[in-house]
């Protein structure tokens, strides 16, 4: 269809008038820009390949050609692994190697000069598709541009200005910038941020120490030896945002390198983090607390990281341990340089800002936290984590009166855990349900590599410190809940056997090998302490039912009798599970509230809302194993290991009906009212489950009682289970 003619043509020609109108007629018009724009931009990509894909052919066919030519020479053969050109002698011959050599001296060189013209258009062609296919023309802008580069010549001459120019730019002498050349800037930088070749030659040529004083210079724009420097605050503080972004982003592109270049900026990085970098400036920050902050964005190599964060973490703990000294808070020193994130968060401790890059590199943050030896065992526990759970000091700014306070450091190591023991990066689009296919399996990333470290996140905080860390560590508590149920299934498994012995593999079958074993004490502790914050209790019971209805799923009760023994086994143990919650939740309230009903009888309402959250049963939660955490919880995105596929049908009965979106319940005040709320969610559950078939499966009719007794943890073990609530 032609939108111009058919759509826009058609509103203008038409009687509608009014604001409405006018609205309408500005909306389609920018529409049929975009529309414009990405046929413009498809040609011109079209293009560029097109023109890669003939400097491609061309060099191919050259190194064939050479090949054809040597096919049945006497003398001379092609060695097909580096392409070099060599004398084959007969036994005969050999005694005139010698003159032979001498004599086919300037043929080899035309073969290497040939088979060199031929991989140099090559790498040329490639490195120019690089530049044109990861430019992005529009920067920060969102939407096609009819900007795109149109030949490979025009791209390469293009990256080369800009390289030049952002080299210039990022070489100016501290408050000497003005805000148009920082809005520059980071124009050019956002433009090329994940192009490799540029990324690289910018890092390398701008150095090390001038890539830090970059982002210092950044940050701090005044400078009273240049008191006239033209600085528009509105126009500078939005444009170092965004060149922290993109110039961080670059950085993690080039990192990737493996160039002797580039490995010796790296190493070079690594050595003057603990030395103050000479800024020019009034303050004079650490290269660690510069570095640190440029590692939010953009997704750095690996082995650099773990580099990088030995190096800090082993330096960190000599000087800034729990009952020292606060290292990083002397302001006298360095100032704010963190303008990413959260406010509070102005970019001093570098632990946190390095902790975002693990956040974002799944496969370094599972190296990085893997136990010692790589034993697995949840009784041998990675120094780095010991370290950064247990001993380090967190508070920067002396004031540790009060409440515990949520802190940008703890939600930076909830983020590098939470890649570690998922294998996505914390923020990952498909963590946010944008891609519904992506969990079809169930199984997400999950190795026996992640699995060993989340063992040791059980066995820290289930541990007997477990209360008292979660409580010092508000901002661990989303993640926590996130990475319970990312595990539900392993959890559940553990604690539905009974001292191991029950194998239980229908019912929680491992999505992947080499499972994590918690032990079923070991998951009733780590569960009793996600309970007692109000946080991680809401996340891990969405993830539990949502599990439940998955195995519901799996094993509809109209099939066979194993199929109801699966999902009775399945809904008991979600019984278990959260009343184990539950009960940890209302301890909590209890010993937090002592003396204070009316916060109390609050507590108890918010922590039943998270059966109020709202989810669509249509998708993807449903679809694709995904909750997208709200309100309390953050902008978390949480795996749950579901499979659903053909059975998702069948769950959003359960979804819709049972407990999400399902009848509005009165909010609980009290202990009781809170338990009883429990039971009769699980009973609607029981019922959705049975509906039609309760007869037959049910032949017993003891499912109502086994379910109460479940979820009050057993007649034989006393109400609460696990660890105690905390008390200070």
């Amino acid at each position: 269809m032609n939108f111009g003619t058919e759509v826009t043509k058609g509103l203008a020609t038409s009687d509608w008038e009014g604001e409405a109108a006018d609205a309408a007629a500005q909306k389609f018009r920018k529409v049929q820009e975009q529309i414009q724009a990405a046929a413009d931009e498809s040609r011109r990509v079209h293009n560029v390949m097109r023109q890669g894909l003939e400097d491609f052919r061309a060099a191919r066919k050259a190194l064939e050609d050479i090949e054809t030519e040597l096919e049945g020479h006497p003398h001379l053969r092609l060695n097909k692994h580096d392409g070099s050109v060599y004398l084959d002698l007969t036994t005969a011959e050999d005694d005139n190697v010698a003159a032979l050599n001498k004599t086919y001296q300037e043929t080899f060189a035309y073969y290497r000069d040939r088979t060199n013209s031929a991989i140099e258009r090559a790498e040329q062609a490639d490195s120019a598709l690089a530049h044109a296919l990861t430019t992005d023309v529009n920067g920060a802008d969102r939407g096609f541009n009819d900007k795109a580069y149109d030949t490979l010549a025009q791209a390469r001459a293009e990256s080369a200005k800009d390289l030049k120019a952002a080299l210039d730019l990022a070489g100016l002498e501290q408050g000497t910038m003005t805000s148009d050349q920082l809005s520059r800037l980071a124009l050019v930088m956002a433009r090329h941020s994940q192009d490799p070749e540029f990324a690289e030659q910018f890092a390398t040529r701008l150095g090390p120490e001038k890539t830090l004083k970059l982002w210092y210079n950044a940050t701090h724009p005044h400078n009273v030896l240049h008191p006239d420097t033209d600085i528009d605050e509105k126009v500078w503080w939005k444009s170092a945002k965004s060149l922290q972004e993109s110039l961080g982003t670059t950085l993690a592109t080039a990192s990737h390198s493996d160039s002797p270049e580039m490995r010796a900026w790296k190493d070079e990085i690594i050595r003057t983090g603990s030395e103050r970098l000479n800024t020019g400036g009034t303050t004079h920050p650490y290269g660690f607390q510069v570095m640190s902050n440029l590692m939010r964005s953009g997704t750095y190599d690996a082995r650099f990281l773990n580099s990088y964060g030995d190096k800090l973490l082993a330096w960190d703990e000599k000087n800034n341990t729990k009952d020292g000294f606060a290292y990083w808070s002397n302001t006298a020193d360095v100032d704010s340089l963190n303008l990413i994130g959260r406010r509070d968060d102005n970019g001093q401790d570098p632990v946190t800002g390095f902790l975002e890059g693990l956040g974002h590199n799944p496969k370094a943050a599972t190296e990085f936290f893997e136990p010692p030896a790589g034993t697995g065992s949840a009784s041998d526990v990675n120094s780095h984590l010991e370290y950064l759970t247990q001993e380090r000091n967190w508070i920067f700014d002396g004031n540790t009166a009060g409440t515990p306070r949520d802190l940008p450091g703890h939600e930076a190591l909830g983020h590098a855990l939470t890649a570690a023991t998922t294998g996505y990066a914390w923020d990952e689009e498909e963590l946010l349900g944008k891609d519904p296919e992506i969990f079809g399996d169930g199984g997400g990333r999950r190795t026996a590599a992640t699995a060993d470290v989340m063992e040791q996140v059980v066995g820290i905080y289930g541990g007997e410190e477990g209360p008292e860390l979660l409580h010092d560590q508000p901002g661990m508590a989303a993640a926590l809940g996130a990475m319970g149920g990312a595990y539900v299934d392993d959890l559940n498994f553990a604690v539905s056997g009974t001292g191991g012995h029950i194998a239980n593999d229908e019912a929680f079958p491992a999505a992947y090998r080499g499972r994590a074993e918690f032990g079923r004490t070991g998951a009733i502790d780590f569960l009793s302490v996600l309970g007692q914050n109000e946080v991680s209790h809401g996340i891990m019971n969405q993830a539990e039912h949502l599990y439940t209805l998955d195995r519901f799923a799996q094993h509809p009760p109209s099939e066979s009798a194993d199929n109801y023994a699966n999902g009775r086994r399945a809904l008991l143990t979600e019984a278990e599970v959260r009343g184990i919650l539950d009960h940890s939740r209302a301890a909590q309230i209890e010993a937090t509230y002592a003396h204070d009903s009316t916060k109390a009888q609050q507590a108890f309402q918010d922590s039943s809302n998270w059966t109020r959250v709202g989810y669509s049963g249509a998708a993807p939660a449903l679809s694709a194993g995904i909750i997208s955490g709200v309100g309390k919880a953050g902008p978390w995105g949480m795996i749950v290991p579901i499979v659903m596929g053909a059975g998702t049908e069948f769950a959003k009965v359960f979804h819709n009906d049972a407990v999400f979106g399902g009848p509005e319940l009165p909010a609980p005040v009290d202990t009781r009212e809170f338990f009883i709320r429990g039971e009769e969610s699980l009973g609607a559950t029981a019922a959705q489950y049975l509906e039609g078939h309760s007869s037959e499966a049910d032949a017993t009719g003891n499912l109502s009682d086994d379910l109460k007794n479940n979820y009050g943890t057993g007649a034989q073990e006393g109400a609460q289970r696990g660890r105690k609530p905390y008390t200070g």
